[in-house]
C-alpha cells in the first residue's frame, strides 16, 4: 500500500488550509462600501425566505419546543433562513438528547460510567458544539457579533470615514 503524505504549505502558500468564509454580518475585515454591498445582496439572495421557519414533524414535542425558542430568541438577529431548518433540528434533537442522557445519569449514576451512554454524549455534545457554531449561538459569536455591529455603526456616522469612502453625509 502506498503511503499517502498530506504535507502543508506554509501560510499564503498554494496548498495551505483556507479558513471557513464568514457572512459579510461578522466579518471583521474592512471592505469597501461596493464590496460590502455586494457581499450583503448576494448572501440575501442565498439565504432566501425566512417564513417557513417550522419544525418538522417528525421531531418530538419536546424537540419542536427547542426548536420554536430558537427560532423565536433569532429572529431579531435576522439570521435565519428557510435552509436553516435542517440545522436547526440538528441542534434540536441534539439539546433533546443530551437532557434525556443527563437524566438517564441523574437517575442511575452507574450510566456516567457506560460506554454506550458516555459515547453518545459525545456524540449528541458534538453536534450541539458545531450546530452553536453554525447558528452563532455562543457567546463568543455573540459578542462578535455584536462588537462588529458597533464598528458598523460608527465607519457609518464618521463623517471623515464618509468622505474617504467617497460618500456624502445623508
Amino acid at each position: 500500500m502506498p503511503k499517502i503524505s498530506l504535507k502543508l504549505k506554509k501560510k499564503g502558500g498554494r496548498g495551505s488550509m483556507a479558513r471557513p468564509c464568514k457572512s459579510v454580518v461578522v466579518m471583521s475585515k474592512n471592505l469597501t462600501q461596493e464590496e460590502l454591498k455586494a457581499r450583503q445582496k448576494h448572501e440575501q439572495k442565498l439565504k432566501g425566505k425566512a417564513d417557513k421557519l417550522k419544525p418538522p414533524s417528525y421531531l418530538n414535542s419536546r424537540q419542536k419546543k427547542i426548536f420554536k425558542y430558537i427560532v423565536s430568541e433569532l429572529e431579531s438577529a435576522g439570521i435565519l433562513g428557510n435552509l436553516d431548518i435542517y440545522i436547526l433540528t440538528t441542534v434540536s434533537i441534539a439539546i433533546d438528547r443530551l437532557q434525556e442522557i443527563e437524566t438517564m445519569i441523574n437517575e442511575d449514576i452507574q450510566n456516567a460510567f457506560d460506554s454506550n451512554v458516555i459515547g453518545a454524549k459525545k456524540k449528541y455534545t458534538d453536534d450541539l458544539y458545531r450546530c452553536c457554531n453554525e447558528l452563532s449561538l455562543s457567546p463568543q459569536a455573540r459578542a462578535k457579533l455584536g462588537n462588529i455591529n458597533i464598528e458598523t455603526q460608527k465607519q457609518n456616522s464618521d463623517p471623515l470615514l464618509k468622505v474617504l469612502a467617497g460618500r456624502r453625509n445623508s
